[in-house]
């Protein structure tokens, strides 16, 4: 083999040994870098300027090693563990998507067969989504935060014609789109923060508009919580103590806002109605009212048949002597409470305990990342799917303050979307040995203000 006395050569004859086709270029690039500041230091010795790249790459050693090693080292790491428990988990909610189908007693043939086409369709979906971000480059999406952010408003617009979609892809989408809109201010100081929380806002009002009071709390708990974990980072380059407290400041102020408008005492009747629904269970705590009568007898494994589990699957209550039933459909967002009442409450905590580990897993990984725009990302995803799950769970124990969809079982679309997120989150693992955070670029410096007293 001839020997390779150019950088260009044998940078070439390196990248032909790392098979990873993702590395390649952040490795070169790398290599380059540091040939480059090698040849740069002979030539300050006064080499000619072939003598000093001949010099600096005879020092690198031979490429065909390099390459070798580096191709031994960089490679993508499988997260088979992770994608195969959110197939089952999916899985297993296309079949209790069918299984509890009738919000009446008696669905015909046909509404089985396409619920059962259209389960199946979902996981298809939703499994090829989840492969394709896993094998996407995140580092792309970091790079074109405000492109991806811009994009989703205009998504927006257009999906306000289709608000059952729209609501669930609000709310499982946002706080990552709100998540790289944020790192993108990272060390742009009072700036930053101000142009980070005013991006926030229009994501807030599309959820109002709807309105989807679940997307919207989803997004302010998550918001608070990734920019609360950024400024104490001082990614905004504005101090650790001062970015949080200039967080708390917008949250507090949000609040007296809402105070002040009379939307807070409202908000808080809800809350004392969901706690306590049988103040008004003839009104809007007669879903909580009803959930908490489930509940009271609901033994820890049960299989229920007959006209029992005719009640059980329309969701049929006797309201009171003399009432007749009012049918409630269990098998959307209280599709938990349904199978809790059908199969006993032990299966649904193992179902809960089950998607608790998957989001423990992800957050445990995520926290552990070098790449911080990629834990940024993980994160991101972790929060939405953690407090749809929380507000999930406390929605089908009857605490009913808005409706809220388990993950990765609950809703087709929604499926396929939170897929698709884990998939990404999964891909920031999959890349770990490569990525690599663009500069941030020199801190601005802060502005202080002096004040110098003179006594005449």
């Amino acid at each position: 083999m001839p020997e390779r006395k150019t950088i260009a050569a044998w940078l070439e004859a390196v990248q032909e040994q790392i098979r990873w086709k993702r590395a390649r270029p952040v490795l070169i690039q790398e290599l380059a870098r540091h040939l480059e500041d090698q040849r740069d230091d002979l030539l300050k010795e006064g080499k000619d300027p072939e003598e000093a790249e001949r010099l600096a790459v005879e020092d690198m050693g031979d490429p065909v090693e390099v390459g070798t090693e580096l191709d031994r080292v960089h490679r993508p790491r499988p997260q088979w563990g992770l994608l195969g428990l959110t197939f089952v988990l999916a899985a297993i909610g296309a079949f209790l998507r069918v299984e509890f189908l009738q919000a009446s007693p008696y669905p015909s043939r046909e509404q089985v067969l396409v619920k059962t086409l259209a389960s199946l369709a979902t996981l298809g979906l939703g499994t090829a989504l989840m492969m394709g971000a896993y094998f996407l480059d995140v580092s792309r999406l970091v790079r074109h935060a405000r492109t991806v952010y811009i994009g989703t408003l205009a998504m927006t617009v257009l999906l306000l014609l289709y608000p059952t979609y729209y609501n669930a892809l609000m709310t499982t989408l946002y706080p990552l789109v709100y998540a790289l809109w944020l790192y993108s201010f990272r060390n742009r100081g009072w700036k930053g923060f101000l142009l980070t929380i005013l991006g926030g806002i229009p994501l807030a009002v599309s959820c109002a508009v709807i309105p989807a009071m679940s997307g919207l709390s989803v997004l302010l708990f998550s918001g608070l919580a990734l920019t609360l974990y950024a400024a104490g980072r001082d990614w905004f380059g504005v101090g650790k103590l001062k970015g949080a407290g200039a967080t708390l400041a917008v949250v507090f102020g949000f609040l007296a806002y809402l105070l002040f408008m009379g939307y807070l005492n409202s908000f808080l009747l809800r809350v004392v109605i969901a706690l306590r629904p049988e103040l008004e269970r003839e009104h809007r705590g007669y879903m909580g009212w009803m959930l908490q009568t489930f509940w009271a007898d609901v033994p820890p494994l049960r299989r229920v048949s007959g006209e029992a589990a005719l009640s059980v699957n329309a969701g049929a209550r006797v309201f009171g002597a003399g009432q007749e039933m009012r049918p409630i459909d269990f098998s959307h967002d209280f599709l938990p409470a349904s199978m809790a009442v059908a199969w006993g409450w032990v299966p649904l905590l193992a179902l809960l305990a089950a998607l608790g580990v998957l989001l423990l897993w992800l957050l445990v990984k995520g926290l552990r990342q070098s790449y911080l725009p990629g834990r940024f990302v993980v994160l991101a995803v972790v929060l939405t799917l953690g407090l749809q799950t929380l507000f999930s769970a406390a929605l089908n124990f009857g605490f009913v303050l808005f409706s809220a969809s388990l993950p990765l079982v609950v809703g087709n679309f929604q499926t396929v979307v939170d897929m698709a997120l884990i998939g990404l989150a999964l891909s920031v693992f999959r890349g770990d040995s490569i990525a690599r955070e663009e500069p941030a670029g020199p801190l601005r410096p802060r502005k202080r203000l002096r004040v110098k007293f003179e006594y005449q």
